[in-house]
């Protein structure tokens, strides 16, 4: 095509008011183009790329640290992977949608940013009803599986999980049906219809405020300790923000023309994700502690009679009487903990503890139920969780003996200070099993002055306190 002298003037008056303030898509070896406000002509595909495999690094690492967490609570662990694959996935599918439309003409480009928005709301809402039922699980103490979920579902519907599942399914319909128009002007806009807008307000507004009402509900009821609430908060920040991010970089952004922050919004998104697996972290261990349960509630009349807010050291070779005693008081609607040398498997079958959480005094052992014996610390934050959580709290610590041997009798020592403190506060009986052989008689007589005497041995060293009817 020949263009005339006018032609070709007007074309260059054109031209020159392509100013650095114009957002141009044009094609230059076969890439679109973007150009900023002072800035020169910059590949959007290898941003948008790399951007993805950043946010694909993260996931994965994200997933591996999920993967090879050591938890009872497995069917919590499974659904926040399938909320990260869910992201994996929007991700995924963005990349290809961006190779497509650089290969493709004008037309293209505008209806494969249409079909990204598309898919990646979908997922990402997807991810919504995944993390949701998170949040519904972790804050729900009786649903341990998915067959407790789906019997909860029944036995207790409608519930809030139901509402909340309604409304992102109504968003995704919305996202897939509605009417999206491109704008390529200067800057390019995507525009959405009000019910888009208002209906996709409202699922983000739910998002956001779910987790902190279910959260912070549940801390109220079962009352934790600091690093649980910390950890808590971090789960609520990660869920909330990534709920905030996706109505920026996904619907406020495009619909006043600025997109190009859409791609490292992929980034953030992820590290907030990482933000919720870092708080689950912390918080699976300790949750089994949270919301402690009796063994049982026999009718029958305790052997044993104890007075609350004391701690009992039973003063014997083994630990048989003071397991006889702790199994007696749990079955007897006292909330049970049990800290011991042996294997958690090993005491909960030969004394029937099914309930009650054993954890495992070990420096070695890999499982999750595992309380490391130093620093001492490591076993006052579980045992004060435990019973500022409990109603008609017992502990049972087996293994004072060990305690001492990988730390000093001095910080073992503040330890049952400590302990003994707390069990007085919240009206608990803490029961500790002690050979007097392993001591000389200047220790013995520190631990007599905090402690009450118990045992076939302690007629030996004092008076003893009368613990049958």
């Amino acid at each position: 095509m020949i263009l005339d002298s006018e032609s070709s003037n007007r074309l260059a008056v054109e031209s020159s008011q392509i100013t650095a303030r114009d957002r141009l898509n044009s094609r230059e070896g076969g890439l679109w183009q973007v150009r900023g406000e002072g800035e020169t002509l910059t590949d959007i595909s290898m941003v948008t790329f790399l951007s993805a495999a950043s946010a694909l690094f993260l996931s994965s690492l994200i997933i591996v640290a999920i993967y090879r967490q050591k938890t009872h609570q497995v069917f919590q662990k499974h659904i926040l992977l399938v909320a990260v694959y869910l992201l994996v996935c929007a991700i995924i599918s963005n990349v290809v949608i961006s190779v497509y439309v650089t290969t493709q003409g004008q037309a293209a480009l505008q209806d494969g940013v249409i079909l990204s928005k598309r898919v990646q709301a979908t997922f990402d809402y997807l991810f919504g009803i995944a993390i949701g039922a998170f949040i519904f699980v972790a804050t729900t103490t009786s649903i341990n599986s998915r067959r407790d979920f789906v019997q909860y579902m029944k036995t207790e519907f409608p519930n809030s999980y139901v509402f909340y599942l309604f409304l992102m399914i109504i968003t995704i319909v919305t996202i897939l049906f509605s009417k999206v128009t491109f704008d390529p002007s200067n800057p390019a806009q995507i525009r959405f219809e009000d019910y888009f807008l208002f209906v996709n307000g409202i699922a983000v507004a739910t998002l956001i405020l779910y987790a902190p009402y279910r959260f912070i509900t549940y801390l109220r009821q079962t009352k934790p300790g600091q690093e649980v609430r910390r950890d808590t908060y971090l789960i609520i920040l990660g869920i909330s923000g990534f709920a905030l991010c996706e109505l920026l970089f996904e619907i406020v952004l495009p619909y006043v023309g600025i997109a190009t922050w859409r791609a490292p919004g992929f980034i953030l998104e992820m590290a907030l994700v990482g933000l919720i697996a870092f708080g689950v972290r912390g918080e699976s261990f300790l949750q089994e502690l949270i919301v402690p349960e009796a063994e049982a509630h026999l009718l029958t009349k305790p052997t044993y009679a104890l007075d609350r807010g004391v701690t009992y050291v039973v003063l014997e070779r083994d630990a048989g009487q003071a397991f006889e005693i702790f199994k007696d008081l749990v079955t007897h609607g006292a909330q049970g903990l049990c800290i011991t040398r042996r294997a958690p498997k090993a005491v909960m079958a030969e004394y029937g503890l099914e309930r009650t959480p054993v954890l495992w005094l070990s420096r070695v052992a890999a499982e999750k139920n595992v309380i490391r014996p130093s620093p001492p610390e490591n076993v006052a934050m579980a045992i004060e969780h435990f019973i500022e959580a409990s109603e008609r709290p017992t502990v049972l610590l087996d293994g004072f003996e060990y305690l001492v041997s990988h730390n000093d009798f001095g910080s073992v020592l503040a330890l049952l200070h400590d302990l003994n403190e707390s069990v007085a506060i919240h009206e608990s009986i803490l029961l500790v099993p002690f050979d007097p052989s392993a001591f000389n008689e200047r220790e013995i007589a520190l631990i007599r002055r905090e402690v009450r005497l118990i045992g076939p041995m302690a007629e030996e060293f004092g008076q003893v306190t009368k613990i049958s009817p």
